[in-house]
């Protein structure tokens, strides 16, 4: 049986997204076939596309698309506790597709309030905040945190989980006051425009009792860490979740050292398949009460088509957008 989905194909100039006519998937050992009814968009798909170049003869068509929500279709032998029927959201390859494998191991119900679409806004960037946020920058209730590129996905997730983990101050940073109203309904306690001068003094104002932030959840990278590290306060710890407006950084290590301050870089792409799952089984320990109750929740900007992702993607380049672009499939 046929179904559409959406490849990364190399090309001279970068990888482009192109709908194809595939075979749909069956499932075997742990593996279930999920009908896919909507699919988180990321912005590191559009950023990896650019180096994905036919030149390089490592790079092949490959299907695309991390994180999905939808229905259960069929399981294979060994998945077991799950049956078709159920509504389950889930963080792996190949989710731009009318249908998707997902190992059991990787799957989470989704609660009866939430739809496919707020579901499908959840499994990539909640693990990756909280893997950023609690496993390694380790917050403790009464710190005060500081989350860059607020309005993103990963930014409003981590605004959530500050929240809920107890954290004092949360404050976002955005490069459009016009976001501010939106960036404090998610949860931020305060809101820096970083466009206007002065930011690690009103972090300062802001936490006088610490002089600055604990933690830092940074999503910016080179052109936002010397301003961070200035904002950051003693013992502080300085988290690298990703780099959206470059990857080179002025360090002063004479602050870096006054500060006793923690420089600590995560990503997914060095990690194996058992740490991505360990990653996942932490943020199902912490949070499936929060997820089940409404406390942390898929924050949906804007819903595209399934057969619309390059609209999408002009629109994610647009930062216009509070929380996650999704495509339905409804």
């Amino acid at each position: 049986m046929k179904m559409t989905a959406v490849y990364l194909v190399p090309t001279r100039e970068g990888g482009v997204y192109e709908y194809r006519q595939v075979e749909r998937p069956v499932p075997t050992g742990m593996q279930v076939l999920v009908d896919v009814k909507a699919a988180g968009t990321n912005r590191g798909e559009i950023l990896m596309s650019r180096g994905f170049r036919s030149s390089d003869p490592r790079f092949k068509p490959v299907p695309s698309g991390i994180e999905f929500a939808g229905e259960i279709v069929e399981v294979g032998d060994d998945a077991t506790g799950w049956h078709a029927g159920e509504r389950v959201m889930a963080r792996g390859i190949g989710g731009y597709a009318e249908y998707a494998l997902a190992s059991s191991t990787s799957l989470m119900r989704i609660p009866e309030s939430m739809s496919f679409a707020e579901a499908a806004a959840i499994p990539n960037v909640f693990i990756t905040s909280h893997d950023a946020l609690i496993s390694n920058a380790r917050l403790q209730a009464g710190e005060n945190v500081i989350v860059t590129a607020a309005a993103s996905g990963i930014g409003t997730a981590s605004i959530q989980l500050a929240k809920v983990f107890g954290a004092n101050k949360i404050i976002a940073t955005t490069r459009d006051e016009n976001k501010t109203e939106a960036l404090l309904d998610v949860g931020a306690t305060d809101v820096i425009d970083t466009s206007a001068p002065g930011y690690p003094d009103k972090v300062r104002d802001i936490t006088d009792d610490k002089y600055g932030a604990d933690i830092i959840i940074d999503s910016v990278g080179g052109p936002l860490f010397a301003d961070n590290l200035d904002a950051l306060a003693v013992q502080g710890r300085f988290v690298s979740v990703g780099r959206n407006g470059g990857e080179l950084g002025e360090l002063n290590l004479d602050e870096l050292a006054n500060r006793r301050a923690q420089l600590i870089g995560t990503t997914f792409r060095t990690r194996s398949p058992q740490e991505a799952w360990r990653c996942f089984e932490a943020f199902i320990e912490d949070c499936s009460d929060a997820l089940g109750d409404g406390r942390l929740k898929g924050i949906v900007d804007r819903t595209f088509p399934f057969d619309s992702l390059h609209d999408a993607h002009q629109y994610m380049m647009s930062d216009g957008q509070i929380g996650k672009i999704v495509l339905t499939n409804e």
